[in-house]
């Protein structure tokens, strides 16, 4: 059984985009999927076959990070809508070491989305952008 130290936590991550770093706070929807028809043979009908099919629907993938008033953010601002970016990868790590490694080889953002202002409230401003990408692919580290 494993001890909880071994576990590695959601909040220590880093995010690459075009080989820059970003200093997200979030990302959402760290998956990929595959698109399949079901098809139940005359003779054969104890279980239904799956076939995949080729991919019609793109993944995504959310990133937020809160926004600052400093030099620091020109190179984010630079990401819009429509901009095509490519290499992304996000790095988890555990004590400073990466443990985890998600690959994204291209994609599209397709919409970039702003908190609320709130005069009443003490938040952070956030921004979030949506990904549209080609796929997820994990990279086999050792342990």
């Amino acid at each position: 059984m494993a001890s909880h130290n071994s576990y590695i936590p959601n909040f220590s991550f880093e995010v690459r985009i075009n080989g820059t770093s970003f200093g997200f706070s979030k990302v959402n929807n760290i998956s990929g999927s595959v698109e399949y028809d079901t098809i139940v043979n005359g003779g054969h009908n104890d279980a239904p076959v799956l076939l995949l099919k080729p991919k019609r629907t793109p993944d995504m993938i959310i990133f937020e990070k809160g926004l600052k008033a400093d030099m620091g953010d020109l190179v984010f601002s630079q990401l819009h809508e429509g901009k095509k970016v490519s290499n992304i990868m996000i790095f988890v790590k555990l004590n400073g070491k990466i443990k985890r490694i998600f690959t994204i080889s291209s994609g599209v953002i397709i919409r970039r989305e702003f908190a609320p202002l709130d005069a009443a409230g003490n938040q952070v401003f956030l921004q979030a952008l949506q990904i549209a990408h080609t796929g997820l692919s994990e990279v086999a580290l050792p342990f």
